[in-house]
Parts: structure tokens; sequence; C-alpha cells
């Protein structure tokens, strides 16, 4: 025999003993081959691979038939388990300093661990966090609330000038315009001003919404991206102008970033600090987390996160309370109550005191989930029991607002609007079930941006608007409910956004 027919022979032979050995492993003899699921989701990432890029982020669901089929803890692919027991989030996102860790494998879906949100280990994680984390303060944001309100107030000035002409407004876009000119302007004192932009520039929307697409072929293909960042601009411009225009997006960064780092003086000639102050400036933080590409694809995290989740919310509320005239009648007298001029800015100490606002809210947050992709965590030191079973110390579990924000034990009638779940005895327990901002020592470091976002937005636009809105072609199946989970949620593929038309002439509500 040939030398060289043996050596592929022998090959042969030995790739089939480790796909062997491979498939005996995963099924039988890993640490979590007991725990129900599908076997071929246990036997290969192939399977999530088909339902989240083929299917378009659609894995969501298909692990919800799992629970349906096999109970609240399912092995989801060869190395992870999910839960769908609200009882189990404390457990599993501890709020002490527990030596907890993300997943590696699911932690780059957006392309680096190097931003805070996507620090795998515990210890650097907090180092990250520490160094920005007062900005994002109750205090801090408090202080901060005129420049929001600004911005706020230029979106009222551009809904008025929609009045009787017919126009129907995006409201996607507008909210989008809103988030994104608050989240730049607290990071680097220089507001995006998209708001001041021709029909709130869609452009800049699926800037920021489009990333979110890949995130799951990035992280079965976690060179992919790297690869493309290596192809030639002219190009890039030539085939893909929306990646085009992402780069030049990143250069934007870069150079807002450098400037920062550049001038230490900066602070002074700016009309507030920033959080990348905070960060150039933290003694606590080595200069290797300092270096100009960590800190840009930190800018590049924080304005996503503070863009895509917050728009979402806003728009899927603003359509419900619409779409619900009782709860709209109820809304507007509060405020009305709360604020007789309805031009006068309101503290949002006092907003946060109105407690139908709050109960809109809260409503709001369950049925936009906020992220329903599964947030995994690892306990590499101790196991983890859960009812009957013991998790192996060091496997990957999540869990997901989906399914916890739909639990009819703990939210009756899931689909159904009701802001006055959240008015009874019954809202405290309520309150611990919601998970948008994710829990535990990971939870959203934006989320007291993100609150004062939503009142202070929710009570002017409903307070100067609500009886002058009307929603125009819009359809809840298609353009509202959540189709899609790409990291955060989306609609239906050829949604056309919650859209309203203006009218000076109030509506009987």
């Amino acid at each position: 025999m040939d030398i060289s027919t043996l050596l592929v022979e022998c090959s042969l032979v030995a790739m089939m003993l480790y796909a062997a050995y491979g498939v005996i492993y995963r099924l039988y003899l890993s640490p979590i081959a007991h725990f129900p699921g599908r076997k071929l989701a246990a036997l290969t990432f192939w399977y999530e691979f088909y339902f989240d890029v083929i299917k378009r982020g659609s894995y969501v669901w298909e692990i919800q038939e799992m629970h349906e089929t096999y109970g609240p803890i399912v092995r989801i692919n060869p190395y992870e388990l999910h839960v769908a027991d609200s009882d189990f989030i404390d457990r599993l996102y501890p709020t002490v300093a527990k030596n907890v860790e993300k997943w590696s494998w699911s932690a780059g879906m957006f392309g680096s661990t190097a931003m805070t949100f996507g620090t795998v280990g515990h210890t650097l994680h907090r180092r990250r966090r520490a160094a920005f984390s007062n900005f994002f303060s109750t205090t801090s944001v408090r202080r901060l609330q005129p420049l929001i309100q600004s911005r706020i107030d230029v979106l009222c000035e551009k809904l008025s000038e929609k009045m009787d002409n017919g126009e129907p407004v995006n409201l996607v876009h507008a909210y989008s315009a809103l988030t994104q000119d608050v989240i730049t302007e607290y990071c680097f004192s220089n507001c995006r001003n998209v708001l001041e932009m021709k029909d709130f520039s869609p452009w800049y929307y699926e800037l920021v919404q489009k990333p979110s697409e890949l995130s799951h072929m990035i992280k079965q293909f976690p060179h992919m991206l790297p690869i493309l960042n290596l192809l030639p601009d002219w190009w890039v411009r030539a085939t893909n102008p929306l990646f085009a225009q992402l780069r030049a997006q990143r250069l934007e960064y870069v150079s807002q970033v450098q400037s920062i780092l550049s001038y230490h003086d900066e602070t002074g000639s700016k009309s507030h600090p920033t959080v990348f102050h905070s960060l150039r400036d933290d003694d606590g933080l080595p200069l290797s987390e300092k270096s100009l590409p960590r800190l840009v694809m930190e800018a590049q995290s924080l304005v996503g996160a503070g863009t895509l989740t917050s728009t979402h919310m806003l728009s899927m509320t603003t359509y419900h309370v619409l779409m619900n005239p009782p709860i709209l009648s109820r809304l507007m007298a509060q405020l009305e109550q709360a604020l007789p001029d309805a031009s006068t800015p309101c503290s949002l100490q006092k907003l946060e005191q109105i407690p139908y606002l709050s109960a809109v809210i809260n409503e709001g947050l369950r049925i936009s989930y906020g992220s329903i992709h599964r947030l995994q965590r690892v306990h590499p030191d101790n196991a983890l029991t859960f009812r009957n079973w013991t998790i192996p110390p060091g496997t990957p579990v999540g869990m997901s607002s989906l399914h916890m924000h739909n639990d009819p034990a703990i939210f009756p009638e899931p689909r159904r609007f009701d802001p006055s779940r959240w008015m009874g005895p019954e809202k405290e327990l309520r309150q611990r079930h919601l998970f948008n901002f994710g829990r535990g020592t990971r939870q959203c470091v934006g989320m007291n941006l993100a609150q004062a976002e939503f009142h202070m937005t929710l009570a002017t636009i409903f307070r100067k608007f609500g009886t002058k809105m009307q929603l125009y072609d819009t359809v809840r199946e298609r353009d509202v409910d959540v189709k899609h989970d790409f990291f955060v949620t989306n609609p239906s593929l050829d949604s056309r956004g919650v859209r309203v038309t203006l009218h000076s002439n109030s509506h009987q509500i």
C-alpha cells in the first residue's frame, strides 16, 4: 500500500474515532449529560446556529418549547443549561460580591470582551465597572436632569412641527434620536444632534440596530469580525454602505475618545464631566485599561446599550397606552394633576412619585423585555442547586426575561398591557421578577439613566401630546410584538415602526 494512501486512511479513521468520542462524551459522559433536553442540541452548536442565524434570532422560542416539553431546567447546547423559574434569579445572579463570571463563548458576541459589558472575569469586571459606575448613580443622573430635559424639549418642538400636516411620525426613530443624543452627550459632552436631522435620521437608528443582527453569527464564528475589519475601505464602500458607515462611526468614537485622553484640562471647557473623563482620571485603572482601542470599544458598547433597549421600551409603551383609551385617560388625569402647566418641566423626583406613571413604566418594561437573550453566568467555585438538580461548578447557566415576564403565576394574562397590576399589594413581588436590567453584580450600569429617560420622556410626551396623537397604520403583530432575539428585542423584519399622526384638535378619550 502506498504510504500516502495509508496516511489518508489513518487520518480518516482518527477523525471518525474523534467524532465518535465527541458524540459519546457529549451525550453520555458530560457532567451535564443527565439534564433533560433535545439530544441534537446537546450534541452540537449547529442546532442553535440554525435557529439563531438561519431563522434569525428564534432560538429563545425553541428554548421555550423545550421547557414546555422537558420542564423548568433544560440543556440547550453541549455546555449550557437554561432555567425557567423566576425563584432562581437571586441564586444565579447574586447581589453580593461572589466569583461569578460570564461565559467566554457568548461574552464576545459583539466582537470583543474588552468592554465592561463583555468582560468574562469577575475581578476585572468589578475594576472596569467601578471606574464609571458613580457617573450613573441616582445622584449623578438627577444632577444632569437638565441635559435630558433639553433633548426632550427638542423632540417636542419637532413633534409640534408635524401638527396637522398629516405626515406620520415614526416614534421608533424619534425615540432612537432622543436616546442617542442623551447618551452621546452623557459620554462625550458632544451631542450627536440626531433630533435635528430630517425625520430623526432613520439611518442612525440602523447604525445602532443592524450590528445587533450580526451578534449570533459573531458568537458562532468569533474570527469573522476581525477578518471583515481587514477588508479595504474602497471595497467596503462599494459593496456595503452600512458597514462603511459603521467604520466611519468608529472613527468618530476614536476622535472623541482620543480628544478626551489627550487634553487633561478639557473637563473645564465642557458643560459637564463625562463618562470618559471619569475613566481617564480613575487611578484604580491601570494604563492598559485606558488604551484607546479598549475605550473605543467601551464607547460603542455604551452608545448601543443606551439607545436600543430604551428606544424599544418607549415606543412599545407609547403604542400600548394609545391603544387603550382607559389607560390613556387615567394617565392623563394624573399627569394634569401633577403638572398643571404642560410647558413647565417637573423634577425627576416628583415624576417618580406619580403612581400611575410608574405603573405604566413598569408594565412597559415588562412587555418590552429589555433583552430577551439569555444572560449566562458561570459559578466556577461552587455547585448550584435547583430543586432536585445539582448543577456542576463551571457550568454556564442562563435565564431570559421572555420566560420570566410571561410567567402567568406572576403576571396573569401576560400578553395584556395592564398597568393596574403594579398598583396592588403584589407590586413588590412583581418588581423582583422584572429582568430588563439583569440582576446581581452585573446589573445594567445605566439603569438609573434609563429610568430617568422613561419618566421624563413619557410624562412630557403624554402631558403635551397625549390626546393629540393617533396611531397610524401600526399593527401589533407586525410592528410591536417581539419576533426576533438579536440580543436586544426586535419586531418583525417587515415592521414599519410605531407611527403616529398629530392633531391640534384633541380627540376624545
